[in-house]
């Protein structure tokens, strides 16, 4: 029954509704913003809740739970063209995202 505040920007706000649906989840939608942080500051001050993803840039002391069911995960591509020059930038980048274990 608490009031959610939807990121207009989110574009998973398709797949949480299917999720919450089929468990006869219903939300009490008041407001609706492409502000992240207009939608951190609503919920700072008791207005309502929202889903965000985990690593968003939150305010300070903004309240957050960890949702572990139903899990939702994204699936990220970095995807460049064959035979082009790097600039300084997206070599770097390119090779940071190289390093890391991409499997947890």
């Amino acid at each position: 029954q608490e009031p959610y505040l939807v990121r207009s920007n989110c574009e998973y706000t398709d797949y949480i509704g299917e999720l919450l649906t089929e468990k006869n989840v219903s939300l009490d939608i008041r407001y609706a913003s492409e502000r992240e942080d207009w939608i951190q500051s609503m919920i700072m001050t008791g207005m309502g809740s929202s889903f965000m993803p985990e690593y968003l840039p939150m305010q300070p002391n903004l309240p957050t739970r960890l949702i572990v069911n139903p899990e939702i995960t994204r699936q990220i591509e970095l995807v460049t063209v064959s035979g082009r020059r790097f600039s300084p930038a997206v070599a770097a980048f390119v090779r940071m995202a190289r390093t890391d274990d991409w499997s947890a």
